[in-house]
């Protein structure tokens, strides 16, 4: 599920900021998920040039924040995350820990200090998870090689939720990336709500078949409940501009987002997610509360 978000800067509640373009801002993307160990990926933001030129995996390393010291706290245990290269992300460094599980429910507190930074966020990882009933597959019209891929979630009227949901294909990869406009709350009156999966392409590009998922391929999903300044995020982020292209902020100037990181940008999010994992092919797949 991952982006590098690049230099924006909003508040938590959606209003719109701007910074100078050529400003060196500290970029973080991090998350925690209930049952899962946290992951901070931190950046510098690129240069007006770069960004108009597009940017070469070769200068990614540049750009990546290394040597930053890096904690969650959760009130009562905070961990330091050690910093690693692993090539399952984009960009291929990482902070992350086995010390320190999310739980449904609390609250987890983020700081970043580099030599001349300090960075800080706070999320709450939702008491409840998603309700999915299922995940259906359906053959392309006029391909027999591709399908489109419809998840269906469970709106219930006793809670108050937000969902968003993220891919991963490739058995290599770690990372979730963000699916286009897969940000929903509750405020759908429909009992069940259909989000279709599309990679992170523009609905500009109505006959851009790379939306769609390789049939037999291994494609991983997950739908994720979040907190309100969580929604706000990925909302804005979703109906950006900056998705017509790879799912990356990073090549982007124009874009506002919010951000709930105090003195950087970016976003820290915590989720209770359901996540599957599967072979595509047209068929419906179960969920964790079938459809009778």
């Amino acid at each position: 599920m991952a982006m590098i978000i690049g230099l924006v800067l909003m508040s938590q509640s959606c209003e719109e900021g701007f910074i100078p373009s050529d400003r060196d801002e500290l970029i973080v993307e991090g998350w925690i998920d209930a049952g899962g160990f946290p992951v901070v990926i931190i950046t510098h933001s690129l240069p007006v040039r770069l960004k108009e030129e597009g940017i070469k995996v070769s200068q990614i390393a540049k750009f990546m924040e290394t040597s930053a010291k890096v904690t969650v706290s959760d009130g009562d245990t905070s961990v330091t995350l050690t910093g690693k290269l692993d090539q399952g992300y984009f960009p291929p460094y990482i902070y992350t820990t086995s010390r320190l599980r999310g739980k449904a429910g609390k609250s987890y507190t983020l700081t970043v200090q580099t030599k001349d930074r300090f960075l800080t966020a706070n999320t709450t990882i939702p008491l409840d998870g998603p309700v999915v009933d299922s995940v259906v597959c359906h053959e392309l019209e006029g391909s027999d090689t591709l399908c489109s891929v419809l998840l269906y979630v469970k709106n219930l009227p006793d809670r108050k939720e937000y969902f968003k949901t993220f891919f991963q294909d490739g058995p290599s990869l770690a990372q979730f990336r963000s699916t286009y406009l897969g940000v929903i709350d509750d405020a759908i009156a429909d009992s069940t709500v259909k989000i279709p999966i599309m990679r992170t392409l523009r609905d500009d590009f109505k006959e851009d078949k790379r939306r769609y998922f390789n049939t037999d391929s291994l494609l991983s999903l997950k739908v994720a409940t979040m907190d309100s300044v969580s929604f706000c995020f990925w909302k804005m982020f979703s109906g950006s501009t900056i998705t017509s292209y790879s799912g990356f902020l990073m090549s982007s100037s124009t874009d506002n987002l919010p951000t709930n990181i105090d003195g950087g940008i970016g976003y820290w999010c915590g989720y209770n997610s359901y996540i599957r994992t599967f072979t595509v092919s047209p068929g419906t797949y179960p969920g964790n509360h079938p459809l009778p």
